[in-house]
């Protein structure tokens, strides 16, 4: 070996260097390919990272209901989805390929170019314009951004119709109820000239007395009725509670309640004599407020110049499959054709009917209108001026809408419609208490779970609700639906018996409470009363029964009549005063003393009210406590 390489030392040099090199070779590959890799795993992550950031980027920027559009120098670089699908904007057409032709399209007088060129150089000012189309109102903002060495020029546009369109009605909101109580409040103030002329020496007489109380009582009932408007109004912006309404019950309610409407004794209004129709699923006192709505409608423009026939408002009810209908038709003056589209809008009143005099918010309508939308409903109208109006409200009947909740149910879906939804929460709060009454071993799980849900957890509510009335299935499902909405027609029939009765039975209250308050004592014979008709006890007996079902009855219509209250207070009727009551103190609440006045008035002593029974030597006090007593006794409980 070592003969060998001595012998070819240089050849064994070369192999040497030769392996050397291979081994470097090989390593610089290896390590090269190795690296490499690391370095495009590297890349590829980044690359990786970047289209994921762009694409939530750009799913961002789809999705924020703004349209986007940037332009350099040139062209337009970028657009977002929303802005080619934005509702009344471009309207189908491309967007504007440069900055120069976006100028041109959406320049309407709004100072856009201008703007643009006034601050072409400032990157630091955004410019805000409006478009308008149509009805669509949109807010054109842009914006100067550098990026290196290139100029960028990022439109946003925003949908603001709505916006726009809130800020109108609360500015028409409060202009009009600043309007309409301006009237009553400046004929209550103008009371406080004709209190501060009041002395002594000068005391208006009973008439003058009873015109200005008359008055005051008036325009305060109507500001009473107003603001009751606008309350129920807000309350249809909300969610309210909901249950098992009875039309029947609901239309006898609403006529009840008008009865001490102005004009309600010059009108005749006629009912269903049946009563039995289809429960509906709604608030019952915002559905009474429709109907009474309507009524005081027709009552308060049902005269006309040269009107001849009996006025008369006629409410009728129809049921045709899965709705029902409540019609109210007057023969009163009706309204022109020109304004019948405007009658559900809000402050809207007819130009020839009275209104101002006859008083009102002008929101009695749209009120109506709201409330049958939040009913799921329909409201039409059929007018002629002079011949009346009819006004139809449409409204589903109660097992429809739970039928319509239970498919949504089987569909794994609770519907977004804040109606449905009540709807939902109602049956299920039902079935609740069937699986328990009934024994459903296999839901009343499922039941204790969905009433444990705090009604603050929507999403998990929603899901226990619709496994809930899955598992109820359709079979018990609708066993309970026609159990919630059946009606026994018999029952009318007991009803009408009971109302029959009534009348009759209250004489004879009065006569039993006269002969007891009498100063004669009745002659009394025990044997004979011992000996008393078993027919007559009987008689007794059912009297106090019906009696008995009556309170029950009118303690519910009390603790339901929560806006049915009446339009206007009852009046107290008049009657002749004693000498005794004449005699009697008299107070008087004064206004502010008028520091021009020339006449003294007695000084208070600790009180805000005004005492007058000290001068009894004057020789008109007499007439004067007369009068004021008068119109105080007249007046006392409106």
């Amino acid at each position: 070996m070592i003969t060998f390489v001595t012998s070819h030392f240089a050849l064994c040099v070369a192999g040497v260097c030769f392996l050397i090199f291979l081994a470097l070779a090989v390593g610089y590959i290896v390590g090269n390919n190795v690296y490499n890799h690391n370095a495009d795993e590297q890349v590829k992550e980044v690359i990786d990272k970047l289209e994921y950031q762009g694409a939530v980027r750009s799913s961002i920027i789809d999705n924020v209901n703004l349209g986007v559009i940037t332009y350099d120098s040139n062209s337009i670089v970028y657009n977002n989805k929303t802005i080619q699908t934005m509702e009344g904007f471009l309207n189908g057409d491309p967007v504007p390929s440069t900055m120069e032709a976006f100028l041109d399209r959406f320049e309407q007088g709004n100072h856009l170019k201008s703007d643009y060129l006034l601050n072409v150089d400032n990157t630091d000012t955004a410019i805000r314009v409006n478009y308008t189309n149509g009805k669509n109102i949109f807010e054109i903002k842009i914006l100067h951004r550098m990026y290196e060495d290139t100029r960028l020029d990022i439109v946003i546009v925003d949908d603001i119709t709505q916006i726009e369109d809130d800020e109108r009605r609360q500015k028409d909101l409060a202009a009009n109820v600043s309007h309409e109580l301006k009237t009553p409040l400046t004929v209550i103030r103008a009371s406080e000239l004709f209190i501060n002329n009041i002395t002594l020496d000068n005391m208006p007489s009973y008439d003058e007395i009873k015109k200005w109380g008359t008055r005051v009582v008036t325009n305060a009932v109507r500001m009473q009725d107003i603001v009751q408007d606008f309350l129920t109004l807000s309350m249809c912006q909300d969610a309210v509670p909901m249950t098992i309404v009875d039309i029947g019950e609901v239309i006898n309610r609403a006529v009840g309640s008008v009865a001490e409407y102005p004009g309600r004794d010059k009108v005749n209004i006629k009912i269903p004599e049946n009563m039995y129709y289809p429960l509906v699923f709604g608030s019952e006192n915002l559905i009474m407020r429709v109907v009474i709505n309507l009524l005081t409608n027709a009552i308060k423009y049902m005269q006309y110049d040269g009107k001849t026939e009996p006025n008369t408002v006629d409410v009728s009810v129809s049921a045709i499959g899965d709705r029902i209908g409540i019609e109210v038709s007057d023969n009163g003056m009706g309204v022109p054709q020109k304004d019948v589209e405007y009658l559900f809008d809000r402050f809207f009143r007819v130009d020839n009917s009275g209104s101002r005099e006859t008083g009102g918010s002008g929101i009695g309508l749209s009120i109506v209108k709201d409330i049958v939308d939040m009913h799921e409903g329909t409201i039409n109208v059929s007018t002629e001026l002079h011949q009346g109006s009819s006004f139809t409200v449409i409204l589903p009947v109660a097992g429809a809408v739970f039928s319509s909740v239970f498919e949504d149910a089987v569909d794994g879906i609770v519907s977004e419609k804040t109606y449905y939804r009540t709807a939902a929460d109602f049956i299920a709060l039902q079935a609740v208490e069937a699986a328990r009454s009934m024994g459903y071993d296999d839901v009343e799980g499922l039941a204790d779970e969905f009433e444990a849900i705090p009604a603050g957890e929507k999403t998990l509510r929603e899901k226990k609700l619709v496994e809930l009335l899955k598992a109820f299935g359709e079979e018990r499902y609708t066993d309970l639906v026609d159990e919630l909405t059946f009606i026994d027609p018999d029952m009318f029939d007991d009803v009408e018996e009971d109302e029959a009765d009534e009348p009759v039975s209250e004489p004879v209250v009065e006569e039993a409470e006269t002969i007891e308050v009498s100063d004669e004592e009745p002659e009394t014979d025990n044997e004979s009363m011992e000996n008393e008709p078993a027919a007559a006890v009987v008689e007794k007996a059912e009297s106090e029964e019906e009696r008995a079902a009556r309170e029950e009855r009118e303690r519910r219509e009390e603790a339901k009549a929560i806006l049915t209250q009446q339009i206007l207070p009852r009046a107290v009727p008049s009657k002749p005063l004693s000498e005794e009551e004449k005699k009697q103190a008299v107070t008087v609440h004064p206004n502010e003393i008028n520091p021009e006045r020339t006449t003294p008035r007695k000084k208070r002593k600790g009180s805000l009210f005004l005492d007058l029974t000290s001068h009894t030597e004057d020789n008109n006090e007499t007439e004067i406590k007369s009068a004021v007593r008068q119109v105080l006794d007249e007046t006392e409980g409106k």
